[in-house]
């Protein structure tokens, strides 16, 4: 696993930047070489694990421990997006964070992802998904 809590974040410039717009903190994290497509790859990022899963030509970063225990997912069984956690069977979409089969409640955190130069970036200040609950008389 690599440990990156020493790796200062690297943000764009503020040059021509509009008013109220944050400035991007994409640290890299990993080579795309390194993250192979049948599995996670487990890095640390600023004391957070983050497993990094490749679908297709994407990458996709997301929390490294399952909800119910810790566990991490990486370890899991990894298809079609989906990761398995081995230690207690539940599911997770590694593009959403959430269980396929329940796409409503708290999903795992899901950060954002560039690569440059082969070099894959993810920017902790940019969860891309958040809790949804259906509400009374939606369906």
């Amino acid at each position: 696993m690599r440990d990156l809590r020493h790796v200062p974040p690297r943000s764009r410039p503020a040059s021509g930047q509009e008013q109220g717009e944050r400035i991007l903190a994409f640290v890299p994290v990993a080579r795309l070489d390194e993250i192979p497509a049948s599995r996670g790859l487990r890095v640390t990022v600023g004391g957070i694990a983050l497993g990094l899963y490749r679908v297709g030509d994407a990458i996709h970063a997301m929390e490294d421990a399952c909800p119910h225990a810790g566990f991490p997912l990486s370890k899991g069984r990894f298809e079609n997006g989906v990761i398995v956690c081995s230690a207690h069977g539940l599911c997770y979409d590694v593009r959403t964070g959430f269980d396929p089969e329940h796409a409503d409640g708290f999903p795992i955190p899901c950060f954002r992802v560039r690569v440059e130069a082969g070099s894959v970036e993810v920017d902790l200040e940019d969860r891309i998904n958040a809790p949804r609950r259906r509400g009374p008389g939606r369906g």
